[in-house]
């Protein structure tokens, strides 16, 4: 008896039914937004991408069976600005923008295949992107949110991205040379100093831990608590552009030619894209 209780749980269509309740209620909203990673073309698509997109496609997948909401975007699309870019291209002896191509027709390709249901893939690359990151860097500068300064510190090529002391840690070389790394991916660091423009992301932690009091914004609630802690450590101005006499594969900055904006800004910016930001600001802001 014991044994048909465990293997064969009482009411379980009623258990099932009230599980797909509890997820209407969860998600009734007029619209459900799911994205994949916006992955970087750096290199070919591998396993790992198509099993993030599976996953956000299952989800999507699971509230149009619901049928509960009005309209869903499934978002996933190719990041193809930076300086790794261009440095790839070059290896392989292609135009910078023939190479994009190509491997972001190989991320659709791959989903294509699978059958990924996505409703929106985005390139960085696209007219309709380029005018939301200059849309939104527009509203960031006229709301008092970018000023103008110099950046220094210790610069990540591989990363493209500025590192803290903390995630720093130096290693010596044959013949007694010793070098910084980055901890995270162990590649070397030069110290920069450049002009930038800066976001002024040290004032907004108060509004952060506000946000993040609501304990269902970020799930599991483990990553939650790690980016409190995070934010209790103290938050820096970043830097949002580079040099474009260093920098030049990605988007200008509006009205400056000297300066282009930062990829993973530009990136971020992709799911505005996939959601109609600037054309239809009713549904993103």
């Amino acid at each position: 008896m014991l044994t048909r209780q465990l293997l064969f749980p009482p009411n379980p269509i009623k258990k099932l039914n009230n599980c797909i309740r509890s997820q209407i209620v969860r998600f009734s909203s007029s619209t459900y937004f799911v994205t994949s990673p916006i992955f970087y073309v750096n290199a070919a698509p591998h396993l790992g991408h198509l099993y993030s997109t599976t996953l956000a496609d299952a989800s999507h997948r699971f509230q149009m069976m619901l049928g509960v909401v009005t309209k869903t975007i499934f978002c996933t699309g190719t990041d193809e600005h930076g300086v790794k870019i261009q440095r790839a291209a070059t290896q392989k002896e292609q135009s910078v923008r023939s190479f994009c191509d190509n491997v972001s027709f190989a991320f659709q390709n791959l989903f294509d295949v699978a059958n990924i249901e996505y409703t929106h893939f985005v390139r960085t690359t696209s007219d309709a992107h380029v005018l939301a990151v200059q849309n939104f860097w527009q509203r960031l500068q006229t709301s008092g949110n970018i000023y103008k300064g110099t950046y220094k510190g210790w610069y990540c090529i591989s990363e493209e991205t500025f590192l803290t002391e903390s995630q720093l840690t130096e290693i010596e070389l044959d013949g007694g040379k010793k070098i910084k790394v980055s901890i995270e991916s162990g590649q070397p660091v030069e110290w920069m100093e450049e002009p930038n423009y800066i976001f002024p992301l040290s004032k907004f932690k108060e509004d952060l831990l506000h946000w993040l009091r609501n304990a269902d914004v970020v799930r599991p609630k483990i990553f939650g608590d790690i980016l409190k802690r995070m934010i209790d450590g103290g938050l820096e101005d970043i830097s949002i552009s580079r040099c474009t006499n260093r920098f030049q594969w990605g988007i200008r900055v509006p009205g400056d030619d000297t300066q282009t904006v930062y990829v993973w800004l530009d990136a971020l910016v992709a799911y505005l894209t996939a959601a109609g930001y600037p054309r239809d600001r009713k549904s993103v802001v």
